[in-house]
């Protein structure tokens, strides 16, 4: 009897057994249980065996309502045992008596889930949200009846898992015969009774057979269930190999993705997928990831990212491909012990792989190196994103040795003036295994653009500045071998800055905006969906002047946190906020899809930086056919050697961002008079690999390396 447990008021895991010392005992004292939970594994039922067992010679009977996140081989059970009903045969095959079971929790717990199903001892019902807006049921909720009317509700952040055991978890208790608890008992009981007749109106309650026909279940791994060895095994709804289960909706990879994961395979599980930004990479590597669970037994997936903000995107992603995802980075001290439990879950063949996402930094630590030492390399699967970050010296130990499998991900793997670091890279995961050039995704992937150069020049001083800056260079060049280079990078920074923040720029971009603001009034439209790349220190000079014209406007910079940043982009795509201004925290893995209109006027020489600027904008959104991509070069007004070193520094951009846009003949005959003039039309032609490789050994690859 319930009432005569000692229960406390909180149980919490810090100093008490949560299954063992609250839901056993309430289990075996009542004769029934109504559950509301999040994930629910049958891991949970080996754990609980004593309490159960104790619960069904009560006459007892559980009844569950569980968020559709399900491993394959409990929803298989669940199927299996809702099919024995009604087929004599599969039913015999099922068959446990009652003192047998506490063996087949232990042993065979799968087995134990479709029998109970099946003989009416367990039910589960499947809350998903009404409105389907990606919203999960998440609560943590039960309630205990016993004969004599006695009811006790316990509610808390404790999953049905054997991952839960492992948390910091708690419970609050309320007893129905204790003074002043019995309205906390009865409302919870009330609402857990609504769930499962399906009268609540967030969640939509469904029955094992409205879930296999409304296909609502979200698998979280495709292993065999491991009780087929009596031929009893339901047949499942068919999943085309093209598609991967996520949420409710399956996401068919494009073709091409399909065809990445195939090269990969065919390569050993090991190489880098060279993908124009905006083509779907992470998506494609964790479908990769679950072929490789499939194929090769993989029972640790390491994701390396290069920032927080990815770090979080890829966490939720992975959420959708049924992974529980574990952060390492300087925001969450407790990664090591995170980890732990992340590889002593996964030892489990039940669980879900291991999934442990780290920034890049952390994962360069030693303390990193340590923590994933436990992990089995013959069943490790290595995810670099945005790859190029780990050829340099001091990042390269994030590259495990150990990993069996290995997949690098980025849209320029190569490293700019680094020959050494993109050779590490490449020979580590054994080269680039399939290519998607921004040429081939225009149009059908991405969104095609026009190209508009606008030509700026340096004001006297400047250009008096820049020349000078560009002697004194040439003189340390001269004499680099006679000093530590310090100096010589002092000089290129100091020359760069004076490109970067030309004063023309800011007045140009102020009457092309006007202008626009002008057509959009003839339209009768807002101006809107403007993404503006400005200088680093000196975006809050763009930002004034663009706030000055009445435009909404916002900074999007490193201080900006992160959870700001995403209210930020919710705005701007909605249209409250017209104009984003941005440094380099936009360059890598941030989503804008909704951007129209890019202004870049960082006049960077790195590859690198500005494809992935320019992939920001060219992102498929509803109702956008095509981006606009204004782009501010500075250009001699001149034909000495320092107009040349300018065109040199500049037009490899060019050249690369004409090359793919609609209005490429016409971008070319802006900047044609100015290379005629200086005697160097064939830089309409060189984009910036062409241009490296050419110039290698001279002053304008020590520019960029310092750059």
């Amino acid at each position: 009897m319930l009432s005569k447990l000692d229960l406390q008021e909180v149980y919490d895991s810090s100093t008490s057994d949560l299954v063992k010392d609250l839901q056993i005992p309430l289990l075996s004292n009542s004769t029934a249980y109504l559950r509301g939970v999040g994930y629910f594994s049958s891991g949970w039922l080996r754990i609980a065996a004593s309490g159960l067992i104790g619960h069904i010679e009560n006459g007892g009977k559980a009844c569950v309502v569980v968020s559709p996140i399900l491993e394959r081989h409990d929803w298989e059970a669940m199927q299996t045992g809702h099919a024995a009903v009604v087929q004599d045969t599969l039913n015999r095959s099922l068959a446990i008596a009652v003192d047998r079971l506490a063996h087949e929790l232990e042993h065979n717990t799968v087995n134990a889930l479709a029998w109970m199903v099946a003989d009416n001892l367990l039910e589960f019902r499947f809350a998903v949200e009404r409105m389907r807006e990606g919203g999960d049921y998440h609560d943590k909720v039960a309630v205990f009846d016993d004969n004599h009317g006695n009811c006790v509700a316990i509610h808390g952040s404790f999953n049905d898992s054997v991952k839960a055991t492992l948390n910091g978890e708690a419970f609050s208790v309320f007893r129905s015969w204790v003074p002043g608890q019995e309205p906390f008992v009865l409302r919870h009981k009330r609402r857990l009774q609504e769930l499962w007749r399906d009268e609540n109106a967030q969640f939509k309650t469904y029955e094992i057979p409205d879930a296999i026909r409304e296909k609502v279940i979200k698998l979280r791994e495709t292993s065999d269930p491991p009780y087929n060895s009596t031929g009893a095994k339901l047949a499942q709804t068919e999943t085309p190999t093209s598609v991967t289960v996520v949420n409710e909706v399956p996401i068919e990879l494009r073709s091409y993705q399909s065809a990445a994961i195939e090269k990969w395979r065919s390569a050993g599980y090991r190489g880098i997928l060279e993908m124009a930004t905006g083509t779907g990479k992470t998506i494609t590597a964790l479908s990769a990831a679950r072929a490789s669970v499939d194929a090769c037994g993989t029972r640790s997936i390491v994701i390396l990212v290069p920032y927080l903000h990815l770090m979080e995107q890829w966490g939720e992603d992975a959420r959708r491909f049924g992974l529980n995802p574990q952060y390492c980075s300087g925001n969450n001290p407790d990664w090591p012990r995170q980890i732990r439990s992340a590889i002593m879950n996964a030892a489990s063949p039940s669980a879900s792989p291991a999934c442990i996402i780290a920034v890049h930094q952390t994962s360069a630590t030693e303390r990193f190196e340590n923590a994933i030492s436990r992990l089995d390399g013959g069943k490790l699967l290595l995810i670099a994103d945005e790859v190029h970050g780990l050829g340099a010296r001091h990042m390269r130990k994030a590259l495990n040795e150990v990993a069996a499998q290995r997949l690098g991900l980025s849209a320029t793997p190569d490293r700019w003036f680094d020959d050494d670091g993109t050779a590490f890279i490449k020979s580590y995961f054994e080269g680039v295994c399939y290519e998607l050039p921004l040429e081939q995704a225009i149009g059908t992937i991405l969104t095609p653009y026009r190209y508009y150069p606008q030509i700026i020049n340096l004001e006297s001083d400047e250009r008096a500045e820049y020349t000078l800056l560009s002697k004194q260079i040439a003189s340390a060049i001269a004499h680099a071998k006679d000093d530590s280079g310090e100096k010589l990078k002092s000089l290129l920074l100091r020359r760069t800055r004076i490109v970067s923040a030309a004063r023309q720029k800011l007045p140009q971009l102020f009457r092309i905006v006007e202008q626009l603001k002008q057509q959009a009034a003839i339209d009768g439209t807002e101006l809107r969906d403007i993404l503006v790349y400005a200088p680093a220190g000196h975006h809050k000079d763009y930002l004034v002047a663009l706030s000055g014209m009445g435009l909404r406007c916002h900074e999007f910079v490193h201080s900006v946190s992160l959870r700001r940043r995403e209210e930020v982009l919710r705005q701007f795509a909605a249209g409250h906020i017209q104009v984003l201004v941005a440094v380099k925290c936009l360059d890598e893995g941030v989503d804008v899809p909704s951007t129209r209109t890019a202004f870049i006027l960082a006049s960077s020489t790195n590859p690198r930086e500005f494809v992935q600027r320019r992939g920001r904008v060219l992102r498929r959104f509803k109702g956008k056919e095509r981006a606009d991509v204004y782009d501010f070069l500075v250009l001699p007004s001149g034909s000495g050697d320092v107009d040349k070193g300018l065109l040199r520094r500049e037009m490899p951009r060019f050249a690369e961002f004409a090359s793919s846009a609609i209005n490429e003949f016409d971008a070319r005959s802006i900047v044609r008079p100015i290379l005629d003039a200086n005697e160097m039309l064939p830089l309409l032609d060189k984009r910036p690999w062409d241009v490296y490789n050419e110039l290698k050994q001279s002053e304008w690859d020590v520019e960029n390396e310092y750059e």
